[in-house]
């Protein structure tokens, strides 16, 4: 009996795993959406040295102006990596995804300690 059941059970599993569907395949990005993560990626470098400039002298900044560039450089992360979340057998949309996402945590950091900038 018990050899009964277990027969069943792979029986079951056998035919359950046949109805899964096949995982979709992955479509490269187009050139639009590559040049779309290029152009996130420019733009948030230009706003990181932005910020350097901005937070590198003696004087405090002004904290509005370090939470805009900050917000801006991650929110531009965050697009890239969308982009390469759609297209993960991408590695060199991978790269600028995790290039993208550093760069947002160094911006975070360079934030000086009296400008209080509510991370998303």
């Amino acid at each position: 009996m018990k050899l009964a059941c277990i027969a069943a059970g792979l029986l079951g599993m056998a035919a359950c795993s046949h109805s899964r569907l096949a995982p979709r395949a992955v479509e490269p990005p187009d050139s639009e959406e590559r040049e779309d993560a290029r152009a996130s990626e420019k733009r948030s470098a230009a706003l990181q040295q932005e910020l350097l400039a901005l937070t590198a002298g003696q004087a405090t900044p002004e904290c509005h102006r370090v939470c805009e560039l900050i917000e801006q450089i991650c929110d531009l992360s965050q697009r890239i990596c969308l982009i390469a979340g759609r297209h993960r057998d991408d590695p060199e949309l991978a790269d600028r995804c995790t290039a993208a996402e550093q760069r947002c945590h160094r911006s975070r950091d360079r934030a000086p300690a009296g400008c209080l900038c509510q991370a998303r």
